[in-house]
């Protein structure tokens, strides 16, 4: 079986003459840390920093701007986050991804993510979530 794929920037990026992280890449770099089993199932590829980002351009054209990305294999559920181009099917927020990953492996969600029965309406009791 296919594993989803899911596009990063590495941890050191030099830009400007300065060291920078993508903190979205870091969130999910996090999630995979506390949850290694993940890694796993995916298939885990390092984009380079300057743009246009190789493997995502080459997939989404040069105007993506990459990473964090979850390209959804063949045979994996749908998302309500999800997009599509070119035919593929991705995931391209942090949160929506790690919210995706933790669910179809019942493990704990992102604090703040959409509860399953309330997608709809975005609450939480009659409280407003991310």
């Amino acid at each position: 079986m296919a594993k989803d794929r899911l596009f990063l920037l590495p941890h050191d990026i030099d830009k400007d003459g300065l060291r920078w992280f993508c903190p979205p890449c870091a969130m999910v770099e996090g999630f995979l840390g506390w949850f290694p089993q993940v890694r796993d199932d995916l298939d885990i590829v390092t984009a380079p920093f300057p743009r246009p980002r190789g493997p995502v351009a080459e997939l989404f054209g040069e105007d993506h701007p990459g990473s964090p990305v979850l390209v959804l294999a063949e045979g994996s559920p749908d998302d309500e986050d999800m997009q599509v181009a070119n035919g593929l099917r991705y995931l391209d927020d942090a949160k929506a991804i790690l919210r995706y990953l933790a669910d179809r492996r019942g493990l704990p969600r992102p604090l703040g993510s959409r509860l399953p029965d309330a997608r709809s309406q975005n609450l939480v009791g009659d409280k407003q979530i991310a």
